[in-house]
């Protein structure tokens, strides 16, 4: 396989496999938002604040790998 084609798989692989791990990411503060409101509803607002903060906290990992991998595909025979 020529170098190409492996930066492309890289690229995917990446790309895919933060994507998995962000909607786990996400399933799961979410989970944890539900439950925490569910045992103490007085507190929604505060917890709904925190499960916001994590979930952009979960996102931002998708961008950065987003990042990575076009600057992979675009400097690929350059270094």
């Amino acid at each position: 396989m020529d170098t190409k084609a492996l930066y492309d798989i890289a690229v995917a692989l990446l790309l895919g496999l933060s994507a998995v791990g962000s909607g786990v990411g996400d399933g799961l503060v979410m989970s944890k938002y539900v439950e925490g409101v569910s045992r103490q509803p007085e507190a929604s607002g505060s917890i709904f604040a925190s499960s916001l903060l994590g979930v952009a906290l979960v996102e931002a990992f998708p961008v950065i790998a987003l990042a990575f991998g076009i600057i992979m595909l675009f400097t690929v025979g350059t270094l």
